[in-house]
Formats: structure tokens, C-alpha cells, sequence
């Protein structure tokens, strides 16, 4: 009986030994993924949101979503100029309430041959990385069209050439970010959207690889229990100054 014990034991032990081999395995696969898109550099422009964030990854999938970082057309990372990349939306998103909605967030894109100029003889975006807030649903579940126009809410890359055989590379510059932004008259649901676009007509591209990532920081809105605490504590200050004021 003792010596069986034992065997339970030391499988156990192998068990979890394995367990975390598997892990660190898995951890160092994500960090060389992230090195090899030059995050390591890209994330100390900024300081990213504190919190991780609740993804919810677009039903194409082809994406990594954890803490307040996205990947973007994960099967391509790293690709030569060829074809084989699958047409979807890749990406996640997440949703705040509240009246207003700001974001900063550094990327790091890289796409071959995906840009046609929308002015002149080109129709759109081959392929467009877009970051965008809106107060409908997820870009994904939009009804959308090509080309994809930056705004406010909106922002968009997808390279500034097409057919050179030059692998393009948008890196947000050192020291600063870029934002997109929305306001409510009154509070609502902003459904955030960090995506890789490869699918939407008149444009799609199968042909020439795109990917990339994402880090995000994201003002937090204080929930109602916050302002209560507060008020409630604007009211004790100022009946402990009424109170010190009427003794003196």
C-alpha cells in the first residue's frame, strides 16, 4: 500500500513537472512571437492599461487576445510574400459603458502589397488594420464597405504602396500613441474593435500576408458605486468642517 502511494506520488509529480514545462513552453512561444513583431520596443512607449481586459475574439479567430495586448493574423506572422492567407476579419474587441469613450494604443503592422489607393485607378484597401469604437456592436457584425474612412472613432493602415515586393511596416513613434475616440448624449454600451480586415469587397486579398499587434489603454469609467462613495464622502467632509466651525 505504501509503495503505491508512493507511485501516486511520483506521478503526480511528473504530472506537474510536465504541466510546467508545457507552460514555460508555451509563455516562451509568446514572448518570441512578440519579439519577432518588435513589441519588446514598442510597448515602452506607453504605459498600457493596468487592468487586462475582457476580449471577445471575432468569429474568424487568427488572433491573440490577452492582458491589453491583440494580435492580428497570427497564421501569417512572420510569412514570405505568398499566397495562402486566409480571407477574414481577425481580431477581438471589448465593451465599456459610460457617455464617453477614449483609448491610446501603439501598434506594430507589417503587410506586403496590401495597399490601392481609394483616389485614382485603386478601389480600397487590400488589407486594412483597423481600430475603431462604435455604439452598435463589433466591426465584425457591421455592414461594411471598402474603403474603410478614418474618423474620430476610426483608425486605419494597410500600407502606402501595392505591387512593389516591399514588406511595410507602420510602428507608432517613440514617446506617442494613437487614439480614437466617441461620445453619447447619454450612458451606453462602445463596442471597441482591433482587427485585420482581409475580407471586405470591393477588396479582398488572399495573396500577400498582413499582421501585427496591438497594446491599449483605456481611461477607466468609475462605476455608480464609486461616485456614491464619493459624494458620500463630499457630504462627511463637509459636515465635519460645519460641525469643527460651529465649536470654534
Amino acid at each position: 500500500m505504501k509503495d503505491n502511494f508512493s507511485r501516486a506520488v511520483s506521478v503526480d509529480a511528473t504530472a506537474r513537472r510536465g504541466l510546467a514545462a508545457e507552460t514555460a513552453t508555451v509563455k516562451k512561444s509568446v514572448k518570441a512571437m512578440l519579439a519577432s513583431l518588435g513589441m519588446a520596443a514598442a510597448i515602452g512607449m506607453f504605459s498600457p492599461s493596468a487592468n487586462a481586459l475582457a476580449w471577445t475574439l471575432s468569429p474568424d479567430a487568427n488572433a491573440l487576445a490577452f492582458g491589453v495586448t491583440v494580435v492580428d493574423g497570427v497564421a501569417q506572422i512572420g510569412s514570405a510574400d505568398t499566397p495562402g492567407q486566409p480571407a477574414g476579419i481577425f481580431g477581438a474587441g471589448f465593451t465599456q459603458t459610460g457617455t464617453s469613450f477614449s483609448m491610446d494604443f501603439d501598434a506594430d503592422l507589417y503587410t506586403w502589397d496590401a495597399y490601392n489607393a481609394p483616389a485614382g485607378t485603386g478601389t480600397g484597401w487590400w488589407d486594412a488594420f483597423v481600430v475603431t469604437v462604435s455604439t452598435v456592436d463589433y466591426y465584425w457584425n457591421l455592414v461594411l464597405s471598402d474603403p474603410v474612412v478614418a474618423s474620430a472613432s476610426t483608425w486605419v493602415w494597410g500600407g502606402t504602396s501595392y505591387s512593389d515586393d516591399i514588406l511595410e511596416n507602420y510602428t507608432s513613434a517613440t514617446s506617442t500613441t494613437d487614439n480614437i475616440s466617441l461620445t453619447s448624449s447619454s450612458p451606453t454600451t462602445f463596442y471597441v474593435s482591433l482587427v485585420l480586415d482581409t475580407k471586405t469587397s470591393p477588396n479582398t486579398d488572399t495573396n500577400h500576408p498582413s499582421w501585427g499587434s496591438f497594446h491599449v489603454n483605456v481611461a477607466p469609467v468609475p462605476e455608480p458605486e464609486t461616485y456614491a462613495m464619493l459624494l458620500a464622502g463630499l457630504g462627511l467632509m463637509g459636515f465635519s468642517v460645519r460641525r469643527r466651525n460651529k465649536n470654534t
